[in-house]
């Protein structure tokens, strides 16, 4: 459909293939003299027409963050991933990391797009290169997910919907990251579960993060927990803390090759066979036989009461094995030994510091990827608008393959509410990290049953087609959207913040989530202002500088609009069943709790469990709520109709 040529490489010619919905452009490219190195530079020539372009660029090795730009020329360095509007329609520009050699986006001119093509090695021979996926639709989500399940079906890698999510991860959780830093230790850890019962929290794992290894300077000495930090190992640590709290799951963090800068010289791992010595002294897991690394270390965690891992700095790999092997080689050797080693844990492993596309495309086993750059807290509300743009454009692309982990956050924080709603709607992963004794209590209750189990979203929050181009920190409303399920009819919902400091329009569609069923009418609630917006109301809202808010989008039924549980963000979702007759419709809750409806019928009697409860519902402009006491039980609730 569209023309790529490359205009400035000699001895080199592009082919487009067909490939499921989209076009592979592939490079053959003779053979390269000795003399002359990598990376090629090829600018390209194509008859696309941009009107509006946003480039997922990676702003470091390991995460990528959108930019709003107009013309070719302003491509980021290091560009992953291209949405472009034109006049008609989207499109999306995957550049492929494939074998021996990964493609990255560059600026152009004015008619072309610069490609960056590289090894990390020397490699000249001639050779036939996939370089990019190009797929278009009306949408720019779709055109992204589009390019995405190419790539999976080309390279044969499982979706989202194909990889597991640790069961631990379907509850709250709390690392040690933003509490101790590196000086994490037994006596810190045990505080703080100590704290969590007391307040009742009803966090369920715990993550070791960076500090608790055995290391000289920056490499990894033993498989062990330093033993002045943990004097007993994790076991003895791991069985108290399980009898004195909620926390049944422990994990460890460790970078991707042991420690930041690999192994020591003097180590006691005893696996020299599956380790690889480069010529300037360093030490690495090897990419090819590197598996009984990882499966002697994580057989010790197992017996030491430890359940997962979360592996960081995983797009280094890169940078460890230049000239020694190809980038996207590298990445899926190390990919393969570790998840090959997970399998302990039946997989459960928290990706990290892996968004350089060689690491998404690595792995075939594994269900979790961090999302964006850390959550710091001493950024405020800056730390918080760039932590919300990189979560939600980079889901676009990156929810296809992964359920998307938005971080870690602290509730004693001043915009721990609007952190809370982003990871509690986010699809991912909801941790925490406060320092002992900081946890704030009321935090939590919108975001979790009494069990600590997260009501369940179906995929990762994204930005609503209207958003994908503009800058949500200069002049617009950004507008995110998900959905779920209540009971077997899908429900969703728009999360909205006015990042700027003027006031601002905004307006939204069901239309606009395409995972709602257009045959059915949908209500809208606005869930901090607890009512109903009329069509009059949602064409005309504003919010305020910093605003934002959450509206709940509920499917209309026979009688009545289901809103929920009224406080939990996702209510919605604690509906397992929802049966409908003539003369009544009955509920059934997943936890008992408050709950609310939408009606324009009579209401003659409401039962929960059996109770008759009629004289305690609460009407006001055919909204209804009915306050049942929260208990870690199921509740069902039958409403009669006149």
């Amino acid at each position: 459909m569209f023309d790529f040529k490359p205009v400035n490489i000699e001895n080199c010619t592009f082919r487009c293939s067909e490939y499921g919905e989209s076009t592979i452009v592939f490079m053959h490219k003779g053979e390269t003299s000795a003399d002359q190195k990598e990376p090629y530079e090829i600018l390209t020539e194509t008859d696309l027409k941009p009107v509006k372009m946003t480039a997922l660029y990676m702003l470091n090795d390991w995460w990528t963050r959108p930019a709003f730009i107009r013309s070719f020329q302003d491509i980021p360095k290091r560009t992953q991933v291209l949405l472009i509007q034109s006049e008609k329609e989207c499109f999306c520009i995957l550049p492929l990391a494939y074998q021996n050699f990964k493609t990255q986006l560059a600026a152009g001119t004015d008619t072309s797009f610069g490609l960056r093509v590289f090894s990390n090695t020397d490699i000249h021979e001639e050779c036939d290169q996939p370089l990019f996926v190009m797929s278009h639709d009306i949408s720019a989500r779709r055109a992204a997910g589009k390019a995405m399940c190419t790539m999976a079906e080309f390279m044969n890698l499982p979706l989202r919907t194909e990889r597991p999510v640790p069961e631990m991860l379907k509850y709250l959780g709390w690392c040690s990251w933003d509490a101790f830093y590196r000086d994490v230790n037994e006596e810190g850890l045990i505080a703080k579960a100590e704290e969590l019962s007391a307040k009742k929290i009803p966090a369920r794992w715990m993550l070791i993060d960076d500090g608790w290894l055995s290391t000289e300077g920056m490499k990894l000495k033993a498989y062990e927990p330093d033993r002045v930090k943990f004097p007993h190992g994790f076991l003895p640590m791991t069985e108290k803390i399980r009898k004195m709290s909620e926390i049944e799951w422990f994990g460890v963090w460790h970078a991707v090759c042991g420690f930041w800068e690999g192994i020591a010289s003097e180590n006691s791992l005893d696996c020299d066979e599956a380790l690889h010595f480069t010529e300037d002294g360093n030490i690495y897991p090897d990419p090819v036989k590197g598996t009984p690394f990882y499966m002697n270390w994580y057989e010790y965690l197992k017996k030491d009461g430890i359940s997962f891992v979360k592996v960081d700095g995983q797009s280094t790999v890169a940078n460890f094995f230049r000239n020694y092997m190809p980038a996207p080689k590298a990445a899926e050797g190390i990919a393969h030994d570790i998840e090959t080693a997970s399998q302990l844990f039946d997989c459960n492993v928290i990706n990290c510091m892996g968004m350089a596309m060689e690491s998404i495309a690595a792995r075939k086993l594994t269900g979790i990827s961090r999302n964006s750059d850390d959550f710091v807290p001493a950024k405020g509300m800056d730390g918080f608008r760039e932590h919300l743009l990189q979560n939600a454009w980079n889901s676009l692309y990156h929810n296809i393959l992964y359920t998307c982990d938005w971080d870690m956050f602290w509730t004693k924080e001043a915009d721990a509410v609007k952190h809370s709603l982003i990871r509690a709607l986010s699809g991912g992963p909801v941790y925490f990290s406060d320092r002992v004794d900081e946890s704030v209590t009321s935090i939590f209750r919108p975001m979790t049953y009494l069990n600590g189990e997260i009501p369940s979203l179906e995929r990762s929050l994204i930005p609503s087609d209207s958003c994908v181009f503009e800058d949500p920190l200069d002049h617009t409303v950004l507008k995110l959207h998900n959905y779920g399920m209540t009971a077997d009819r899908v429900s969703g919902g728009f999360l909205l913040f006015n990042l700027t400091d003027s006031k601002l329009p905004c307006s939204f569609s069901p239309d606009e989530i395409e995972e709602l069923d257009s045959s059915l009418n949908y209500v809208v609630y606005d869930w901090f202002s607890r009512k109903i917006l009329t069509k009059q109301d949602i064409s005309s809202l504003t919010l305020d500088a910093t605003e934002y808010g959450w509206y709940v989008l509920a499917p209309q039924g026979r009688h009545m609009a289901v809103i929920g549980r009224s406080d939990l963000y996702a209510g919605f979702t604690a509906v397992k069943e929802w049966d409908e007759s003539d003369d009544h419709d009955r509920i059934v809750l997943k936890e008992s709790g408050p709950f609310c409806f939408c009606t324009g019928s009579s209401v003659s009697r409401l039962r929960v469990n059996g109770i008759d409860r009629t004289d305690d519902l609460q009407i006001c402009d055919n909204l209804c709520f009915i306050d049942c006491e929260v208990k870690n039980e199921s509740a069902e609730i039958v409403i009669e109709w006149n």
